[in-house]
């Protein structure tokens, strides 16, 4: 018997994580007071403040700054207190006094260099959510978008679930913005913006856009099948080229090539049957929406509302 793998919901995993960053917390504190408590009880006076650095180090776990701020100023009051606490040293006062400034020393280079390394783990991860997300129309990437559809085909797989592929392209895009703008991208910059929005204004909550190329964009239909994915398409396409027919941008059109995943496909095999659908509509004249298989209009109602409704988020 198949077991059916549930994925753990957002808000539990958020749960355990808040339970995670609590215990670490009572954790380093824990270990903090035990240090302090070995100081005192400790007649030595040399260097049992060095332990703290330990704690700082610990914090690394802690995503905030604040926190290792916080263990670096609780290590440092409590150093100095146990220098004015401990009930008694066995060596001369200058050594433990010299101790003593080491192990702050040593508090903090631990510190600049646990604060240095959260930063550049903060770095990395904004670099990495910035290579998933395209800066001008805000779309994913292509990075993403190949990462993505290979989780779509397997849960569709897995489940035996409707999956479509529709690929945008814009027509003659090179020609049309050098005969408005030759000399800098804000006309390109511009239309493209344009043809996002709209896009994302035309499909649901749950259907993904990417932008793929600097003139294409890609869009995963899930839970549609090839038919409703060409009329949704279809009408985006028609919306597109009755806009641009006035003076807001002549000329503007798109060419869309769609294709639904078969029980042999992968990623390449889904994108490559999309494209040669895309490059059908090009070569019967553009400003058309092709499928690979071809398809004759659906029969079956469409439900605009659903399937038509804005993106949000």
């Amino acid at each position: 018997m198949s077991t059916l793998i549930v994925a753990k919901p957002v808000h539990l995993k958020s749960l355990q994580n808040e339970y995670a960053v609590g215990f670490f917390w009572i954790l380093l504190c824990g270990v903090t007071i035990c240090i302090f408590l070995f100081d005192l009880n400790t007649p030595l006076g040399v260097a049992a403040g060095t332990p703290y650095a330990l704690v700082i180090f610990g914090s690394l776990w802690l995503k905030s700054n604040q926190s290792t701020y916080a263990f670096v100023l609780i290590s440092t009051l409590l150093t100095v207190a146990g220098f004015f606490l401990s009930p008694g040293y066995i060596v001369p006062i200058d050594i433990v006094l010299t101790n003593r400034l080491l192990a702050l020393l040593i508090i903090a280079c631990t510190a600049f260099m646990v604060i240095k390394i959260k930063k550049v783990n903060q770095a990395l991860i904004s670099n990495r959510a910035d290579s998933y997300r395209d800066a001008l129309t805000h779309c994913k990437t292509n990075r993403a978008f190949v990462l993505e559809l290979n989780t779509e085909i397997t849960r569709c797989k897995r489940y035996n679930h409707n999956l479509s592929l529709a690929i945008f392209d814009v027509d003659h895009f090179t020609r049309l913005v050098s005969d408005h703008d030759k000399k800098n991208e804000y006309y390109r910059n511009h239309l493209i913006k344009w043809l996002s929005k709209e896009i994302c204004k035309s499909i649901r909550n749950s259907d993904q856009p990417y932008r793929i190329s600097s003139d294409r964009f890609a869009i995963l239909f899930v839970e549609t099948d090839i038919h409703e994915a060409k009329e949704v398409c279809n009408a985006l396409r028609e919306k597109i080229f009755k806009v641009n027919q006035s003076e807001f941008h002549p000329g503007f059109t798109v060419s869309v090539g769609i294709a639904a995943l078969e029980i042999n496909d992968n990623r390449r095999k889904l994108y490559k049957r999309a494209e040669q659908a895309l490059i059908k509509a090009k070569e019967n004249g553009r400003n058309q929406v092709s499928t690979l298989p071809e398809i004759k209009r659906n029969n079956k109602p469409l439900i605009p509302a659903i399937l038509l409704r804005s993106r949000t988020g």
